[in-house]
């Protein structure tokens, strides 16, 4: 606002007559008060030089949102990945899938032939596990099921394998840890059921759990790095059978033959929520992941992980999401808006 305005108003505001009795003074002062919140409207519009502020672009880093060119089945033995078969809920698009579907450690393999449509919901299903999609609004709804009442004939044991249901995809767009300023989930989540089949006796919970979560894998790309190749995991766990609430988690990855020995950086909870999946109902989730992932990579280096990269090295790579069940239970779990958007330092 300019000083002779600021001086106009003080002189109306301190004129001797009230400016109900004055109709021209008034009609002055309503039109000159329209004026200033025109300007501070435009002011809150604009920038320092007078360009319009706007929200920053952000851009998806998931390829193929809806499922249009299917997923490629990755089968139960990772360390045979790919056997050469698909699940299209939308038919054949010629285009190669960029989702995977894991199911390591486990009996029942999910197969295109057993697909069927139920209210425009198409349906895999078998005696181990059953995924789901459906078209809406926010992209898809993806449900997800496993039945380890079937898979196990005992209590799993220390350092045998469990079952898995994870949607996969590594990313054609790898940012860089360091130019990003956002690196911003969005996801919707719901606990459908989650049932055990272990009484007391059997249950250990240091072996025994129904967990569906996020995982990043953040990783050197630089090809002079004499650290190429090596990565962290990056968690966010929605939903554990043991804890409504949990603290953040910091380890090796462990606990089976086939494990990578690499470092594991899980959020707790409440990093991303107040509320707990455990209720059953649906949880929203938007959070900036970039400073969680910062402070990652800090404490893998600080605690002689990625000792052979540097911090410009690094970017977001791939990402799962799903069932890990190294315990007897049936669980079932619906999503939808899942999607990760990064701001990149400049934009």
């Amino acid at each position: 606002m300019k000083t002779g305005q600021k001086n106009s108003l003080v002189q109306i505001r301190g004129n001797n007559k009230p400016a109900a009795c004055n109709p021209a003074l008034f009609l002055h002062f309503f039109s000159f008060t329209i004026i200033c919140l025109l300007l501070a409207c435009s002011q809150r519009q604009t920038g320092s030089e007078g360009k319009e502020e706007s929200e920053p672009e952000t851009v998806s880093l998931l390829g193929d949102r809806n499922f249009e060119n299917g997923l490629s089945l990755r089968g139960n033995d990772s360390g045979n990945p790919l056997t050469g078969k698909f699940l299209t809920p939308y038919g054949e698009s010629g285009q190669e899938p960029v989702w995977l579907l894991a199911e390591w450690g486990s009996k029942y393999l999910l197969q295109q032939d057993v697909m069927v449509e139920k209210s425009e919901t198409k349906v895999y299903e078998n005696q181990g596990k059953l995924i789901s999609f459906k078209r809406a609004d926010k992209g898809m709804i993806i449900r997800m099921d496993v039945k380890t009442s079937a898979e196990y004939q005992q209590p799993r044991k220390p350092n045998e394998f469990w079952p898995h249901l994870l949607i996969e995809q590594g990313f054609s767009e790898m940012p860089r840890v360091d130019d990003l300023k956002n690196l911003f989930l969005f996801f919707e989540g719901r606990l459908l059921y989650s049932r055990s089949f272990m009484d007391k006796k059997t249950f250990n919970p240091d072996l025994h759990t129904a967990q569906f979560q996020l995982f990043l894998t953040v990783q050197d790309r630089n090809l002079s790095s004499p650290g190429y190749g090596d990565y962290l995991w990056f968690g966010v766990p929605f939903y554990d059978f043991r804890y409504p609430v949990f603290p953040r988690y910091a380890a090796q990855d462990f606990a089976k033959d086939d494990a990578t020995g690499k470092f594991i950086y899980s959020l707790g909870s409440k990093d991303y929520t107040e509320e707990s999946f455990h209720n059953g109902a649906w949880v929203i989730v938007e959070k900036d992941l970039k400073p969680h992932i910062d402070e990652a990579l800090k404490m893998a280096k600080e605690r002689g992980y990625l000792a052979e990269s540097n911090p410009e090295d690094f970017r977001i790579t791939g990402m799962n999401l799903g069932w890990e069940v190294p315990g007897t239970f049936d669980a079932a779990f619906e999503l939808k808006g899942f999607d990760l958007r990064c701001v990149t330092v400049g934009k």
